[in-house]
């Protein structure tokens, strides 16, 4: 009787152990499973994805830091000023500008860019597009901009501004825009529309009064001026 006590207490013992060995390596594994990737130590390497090569080509040449050909991520992030116009070059899109989410000017006078599309840029403050052949221009939560140049672009019909609360300067000089709503930028100190065909009736104004160059050449000359350097 007391053999087959013994017996069966041998056995309850390593069933048990045997439990207890294989335990921890289970555990293991799903630990290692649902860890969350640690991806910071490969951050500074990774290369930002250009959608218009002749933007990337003249962002490769003044902002490729640790002169590989490319732009990382952190190479991007150190970027707080684009000066790249007044060359007529043909960047057709401007949406890697987006790439960019440190930039505070931007300035793309001279080339040809048929549309322009920003967004998410909480730091820039100018932008300036003035000769550019736009066709659109687009915004979407650009929270500081407080200066927009976009004059010069014969083809540039529509414009909403609205989303730019902060906006104190507005250049749409020579362009084919025929409405204006300017009711919601509280901000706005200088409004440039000569030469268009915009009227005043045309123009929806908030309650502050706005210093507005309109409907004739003379009056350039107090049309705000653009940032030098291009």
């Amino acid at each position: 009787m007391k053999k087959k006590i013994f017996t069966t207490l041998c056995f309850v013992l390593a069933v048990s152990y045997a439990s207890a060995q294989k335990a921890p390596v289970k555990d293991k594994a799903v630990e290692k499973e649902t860890a969350p990737k640690d991806d910071s130590k490969f951050l500074t390497g990774k290369k930002v994805t250009f959608t218009d090569n002749e933007f990337k080509k003249q962002i490769v040449a003044k902002y490729d830091l640790n002169r590989d050909g490319d732009i990382d991520q952190s190479e991007a992030d150190k970027v707080s000023t684009i000066i790249i116009g007044n060359n007529n070059l043909k960047i057709r899109s401007a949406e890697d500008i987006n790439l960019f989410r440190n930039v505070q000017s931007v300035v793309l006078d001279g080339s040809i860019i048929l549309d322009i599309d920003l967004k998410n840029l909480d730091y820039l403050n100018l932008f300036s597009c003035v000769g550019c052949n736009l066709r659109t221009f687009k915004s979407e939560n650009l929270k500081s901009l407080t200066d927009l140049y976009l004059n010069n672009n014969k083809d540039l019909q529509t414009i909403d501004v609205s989303a730019l609360n902060k906006l104190m300067v507005l250049d749409i000089k020579d362009t084919q825009i025929k409405k204006l709503d300017v009711s919601q930028n509280p901000d706005l100190m200088t409004l440039n529309v000569s030469t268009n065909t915009l009227t005043e009736e045309n123009i929806k104004r908030g309650k502050k009064a706005v210093s507005t160059a309109i409907s004739s050449p003379s009056t350039s000359s107090s049309a705000p001026q653009r940032p030098p350097g291009n």
